[in-house]
C-alpha cells in the first residue's frame, strides 16, 4: 500500500505530491479544455464570455471541524462560489481548488474533503480542472469557480433594477442562520442544521432568470436586506418588501420554540431578514417579464434613496454578515 493509499498517514507523513493526487480526483473527469487538471495551469476552450468568481472557507470563522465534517467542508466551499456563477446568469463549468491543511490532517480527512469537493462540483455540472496544496495552521479551502454564457448573452449585474421592478426570490432565507442557532445550542442534527453546513445552490435558476429577462440578479449570501440594499444602491433605487409575501419554511418557526426565544415569531422575522448563507439567488424583474419557476416575488423596486430597503412601507436597517467587521459565522 502507498502512502497515498493509507489514509491514516497525515499530510506531513506522505507529502504535497500524494495530497493533490487524492485532491485531484477521479482520473476520468475531462472537458475539451486544451489543458485539464494536473499541470501548472488549466488552459480553458473557447467561448462566448466566461465568468470567474473566488473565495474561502476558513476554520473558525466559516466554520468549526467539530461542527461539521470534512466532506461538507468541501461541498460548502464549491457551493458558495457556484452561487455566485449562477447570480450572473451562467452555468459553472469548472472549478479550481486550493486547500491549506495543518500538517496533521489524515489522509482519511483529505479523501474526505475531496469526496465533497467533486462531488458538489459534479452536482452543479462542473469538472475540478487544477488547484494548490500547502500545510497552514488552520484548515482553509479557496474556490475559483468558472462559468460560461452563450454567444451574445447579457450577463446579470447588481446594478440593473429599475422602478416598478418585482423582486423575487429563490428559497426560504434565513435556514441557515436558524441551523447555526441550532447547532450552537447542542442539537447537532436536522434539516435546518444540514442546510447551514452545505447550502443547496438553485442549478439553473441563474439561466432561468436571464431568459426571463431579469433587469438584476445577486445571491443571498449576507442576508435577504443587506444583499437587496446591495442592488438597490448600485442600481440608485429603493426596495419594498412585504412580509406576508416573504416565503418562511415552518421549521423556522420550531426552530425557535425549541430554543425558548422570548418572542418567536420575531426571531424568525430576524433570520429571515438578517439570516446569511443561504445562497439562493434575489433578483429584480421588469412588469412585462414572466416571473420563472422556483422564484417568488416578495416586493417592488422603486424611486428613493439609493440602498433603502422598506418592509410593509417602514425602513429596515440591514444586519446580516458584514466580512470587513470581523463577524464570524461562529458567533
Amino acid at each position: 500500500m502507498t502512502r497515498a493509499k493509507d489514509r491514516s498517514a497525515t499530510v506531513s507523513e506522505v507529502g504535497e505530491a500524494e495530497v493533490l493526487e487524492v485532491l485531484r480526483g477521479p482520473a476520468e473527469q475531462h472537458t475539451d479544455d486544451p489543458v485539464g487538471n494536473g499541470d501548472d495551469a488549466a488552459v480553458l476552450g473557447p467561448s462566448a464570455a466566461t465568468v470567474v468568481t473566488t473565495d474561502m472557507v476558513v476554520e473558525g470563522t466559516h466554520f468549526r471541524l467539530d461542527l461539521t465534517t470534512w466532506g461538507d467542508i468541501g461541498r460548502r466551499a464549491v457551493a458558495q462560489n457556484v452561487s455566485d456563477v449562477l447570480a450572473m446568469g451562467a452555468d459553472c463549468s469548472r472549478v479550481l481548488v486550493a486547500v491549506a491543511v495543518p500538517g496533521e490532517t489524515s489522509m482519511e480527512q483529505i479523501a474526505r474533503l475531496s469526496e465533497g469537493i467533486h462531488g458538489e462540483a459534479a452536482r452543479s455540472g462542473a469538472v475540478v480542472v487544477g488547484g494548490d496544496f500547502t500545510r497552514a495552521d488552520l484548515v482553509v479551502v479557496g474556490v475559483t469557480a468558472i462559468g460560461t454564457l452563450p454567444d451574445g448573452a447579457r450577463p446579470l449585474r447588481i446594478d440593473g433594477a429599475a422602478p416598478g421592478d418585482r423582486v423575487a426570490l429563490t428559497g426560504e432565507p434565513g435556514r441557515s442562520e436558524a441551523g447555526l442557532a441550532l447547532i450552537l445550542s447542542g442539537r447537532p442534527d436536522g434539516v435546518l442544521q444540514q442546510t447551514y453546513r452545505v447550502p443547496v445552490t438553485p442549478i439553473g435558476s441563474g439561466r432561468a432568470a436571464r431568459l426571463a429577462g431579469a433587469s438584476a440578479l445577486t445571491d443571498v449570501s449576507d442576508g435577504l436586506l443587506r444583499d437587496l440594499a446591495g442592488v438597490a444602491r448600485a442600481s440608485g433605487v429603493a426596495a419594498d418588501l412585504v412580509r406576508r409575501d416573504l416565503p418562511v419554511d415552518p421549521l423556522l418557526a420550531e426552530a425557535a420554540a425549541v430554543l425558548g426565544a422570548p418572542d418567536p415569531g420575531a426571531r424568525v422575522l430576524e433570520w429571515v431578514l438578517d439570516g446569511g448563507e443561504d445562497h439562493g439567488l434575489l433578483g429584480t424583474f421588469p412588469p412585462s417579464a414572466t416571473i420563472p419557476p422556483g422564484f417568488t416575488v416578495i416586493g417592488r423596486i422603486r424611486a428613493g434613496e439609493p440602498g433603502e430597503v422598506t418592509l410593509d412601507g417602514r425602513p429596515r436597517v440591514p444586519g446580516g454578515w458584514d466580512s470587513a467587521r470581523g463577524a464570524s459565522a461562529m458567533r
